[in-house]
């Protein structure tokens, strides 16, 4: 799990193909937006980084995936996917 994208073609260039590696990429915001004082939108950058080992959707999604039958529903009831092919 990382903070950041993996970008296309990283897995074909810099990894064994006989790892059989399957890369997804998911965006969750993790941390709270907040208003600061009418300045704009920020978000703690603490929390924007490590506070995924404590969110429920990001442990429900590791564990049963989005997308299928097992989906958990803390995932069907707050979270949104689109499926992109390249």
């Amino acid at each position: 799990m990382l903070s950041y994208a993996i970008p296309h073609g990283f897995v074909e260039k810099y990894l064994d193909s006989r790892l059989c590696i399957d890369v997804t990429n998911v965006s969750i915001n993790v941390a709270t937006i907040f208003d600061a004082f009418g300045l704009g939108k920020l978000a703690n950058p603490i929390d924007a980084h490590v506070g995924y080992d404590t969110d429920s959707r990001v442990v429900a999604l590791i564990a049963k995936g989005i997308g299928n039958k097992n989906t958990a529903k803390v995932v069907n009831d707050r979270c949104r996917w689109v499926e992109t092919i390249d």
